[in-house]
C-alpha cells in the first residue's frame, strides 16, 4: 500500500520530511525526487500515472506555491479516477482550492500521524485497497469507493476533533 507524495518541487523539503516521516512509520512510499526513472525520461507524464496508480494513497503538499502549479491538480486527479485515498498536507498559511474539501485535510505533524495511524487501521481491518479494485469487476470497484469514502471520512473527523 504505497503512497505517492505529490508536491510542487519548491516545496521539496517538506514533501522529504512528509516521505521520512512515513518511511520511520514503515510506510512504503513513492516520491519522485528519489526515482532515479523520473529525472530521466522524456515520457514525465507516463512515469507519474504509472506510479499513482501502483501507489493506493495519495498525499499533496500543497502551499501558496501550489496554486500555479499544474502537476499537483494533474496527480489528484490521476488518483481521483482510480478512488485512491487522498489527503493534502497544507504548508504555511495558504488557503486550500475548495475541491480539496473532498478530502482530509492535513496541517500539523500530529495530522500526519493521524493519517498514519488510519493508513495502519485500514489494514488491519482487511479494508485496505488492492490494485484490483481499479480493474476489477463493478462490485470489487465498488467496494473500493465505499472504503475510500469511509477512510476519508474517518481521517476527515478525527482531523476536526483532534485527537
Amino acid at each position: 500500500m504505497p503512497v505517492f507524495i505529490s508536491y510542487r518541487h519548491m516545496d521539496r523539503a517538506h514533501a522529504i520530511a512528509i516521505n521520512s516521516r512515513l518511511t520511520q512509520a514503515n510506510i512504503k512510499t513513492y516520491l519522485d525526487v528519489l526515482d532515479p526513472e523520473s529525472q530521466t525520461t522524456d515520457d514525465i507524464t507516463g512515469v507519474i500515472t504509472r506510479n499513482i496508480t501502483e501507489c493506493t494513497h495519495l498525499l499533496a503538499v500543497v502551499s501558496e506555491k501550489t496554486a500555479s502549479s499544474w502537476w499537483v491538480p494533474f496527480e489528484i486527479g490521476e488518483a481521483t479516477i482510480s478512488n485512491r485515498r487522498i489527503c493534502s498536507f497544507r504548508t504555511g498559511p495558504a488557503e486550500l482550492p475548495l475541491y480539496l474539501d473532498k478530502w482530509p485535510k492535513l496541517s500539523t505533524d500530529r495530522d500526519l500521524d493521524f493519517f498514519i495511524d488510519a493508513y495502519r487501521t485500514e489494514g488491519s481491518v482487511k479494508r485496505s485497497m488492492t490494485l484490483d479494485s481499479v480493474t476489477g469487476n463493478q462490485s470489487r470497484r465498488t467496494e473500493n469507493k465505499h472504503n475510500a469514502d469511509s477512510f476519508h471520512e474517518a481521517l476527515k473527523n478525527r482531523v476536526r476533533r483532534g485527537f
